[in-house]
């Protein structure tokens, strides 16, 4: 899934354990009702925040990851769910306003023949 947002935090990494670490930051959607959400990237991705910073767009790519859990000691079974993004990209801030520049020109107008011996070349059918 990709999403288009605002950044309004960059979160410290977390250690988990020596095997597995995160690093969270919040979002902010550009939608008629913003709204905010908290990605993570995980591992070695921890880093690609470091190229970022609070109030810039961006486009984040993610997968949506959900589960269960039930405490040992019984109870009732509870629910989660992660947005873990794998990529992200800066959106250029001044993309609509440039024109695009890999359309081919715009070609001759189409004026048809005048000369009638076309015409007479016709197919019976």
């Amino acid at each position: 899934m990709q999403i288009e947002a605002r950044i309004e935090k960059i979160l410290d990494e977390q250690v988990i354990s020596d095997r597995f670490r995160k690093r969270e930051f919040v979002v902010q959607t550009k939608e008629q009702y913003p709204q905010t959400l908290c990605f993570e990237f995980t591992q070695d991705k921890t880093s690609v925040l470091d190229a970022y910073h609070t109030g810039q767009e961006v486009s984040v790519e993610f997968n949506i990851r959900g589960r269960e859990w039930t405490p040992p000691q019984g109870g009732a079974t509870r629910y989660y769910t992660t947005l873990q993004a794998w990529r992200m990209s800066p959106l250029e801030q001044n993309a609509q306003s440039a024109p695009p520049s890999d359309l081919p020109p715009a070609g001759q107008p189409f004026n048809p023949s005048s000369d009638d011996s076309v015409l007479d070349d016709d197919l019976p059918f």
